[in-house]
């Protein structure tokens, strides 16, 4: 969704600064010595576009929707890091905790799909080549098992590929 954000913004800056820039155009032949007829067609036509870009602006929702667009951004990210760490810790948590945790998120991300807007398909697509491509693999998450904030000995428990325990205190070091 932030790809699609980063879109919405720049469509809605081009709708703020095109006007601007188009009325400014169209006064400049007042400044001008310009006696040539044509001058006084292309600026009165330069200020019909221009008077255009606020009614369309308004007419597609474009402030509202880049608000809307990166609120649900930002609870989608919320909520993959959140299932994200309950994936890890769970195989610690007893399992009315755990479902409890997941049936909580799970109501989260109802609400979240509830009151996002529908993703655009080009966008969607654009997102599942980055997903493909590995930018949303956590690999550190399945290494690293028993974090504790302070950093103690839990912490550097790592669990190689073939299952076996490698340094901290719990299991075998090499």
């Amino acid at each position: 969704m932030y790809l699609w954000q980063k879109r919405a913004q720049y469509w809605k800056n081009a709708f703020i600064v095109a006007p601007i820039l188009l009325g400014g155009t169209a006064s400049s032949q007042i400044l001008l010595d310009g006696s040539a007829s044509w001058l006084n067609y292309v600026a009165a036509g330069l200020a019909l576009v221009a008077g255009f870009f606020p009614a369309m602006f308004e007419a597609l929702g474009m402030d509202m929707r880049v608000r809307e667009i990166g609120g649900s951004a930002v609870e989608f990210t919320n909520l993959r890091d959140r299932f994200r760490q309950l994936g890890s810790r769970g195989r610690h948590m007893a399992i009315g905790e755990l479902s409890a945790a997941f049936d909580e998120l799970m109501n989260r991300m109802d609400e979240a799909r509830a009151a996002a807007p529908p993703v655009p398909e080009s966008f969607f697509e654009e997102a599942r080549r980055k997903i493909e491509r590995g930018d949303y693999e956590f690999s550190i998450d399945q290494q690293v098992v028993g974090h504790s904030p302070g950093g103690g000995a839990d912490s550097s428990r790592v669990e190689s590929g073939d299952g076996e325990w490698r340094g901290g205190v719990d299991g075998p070091s090499e």
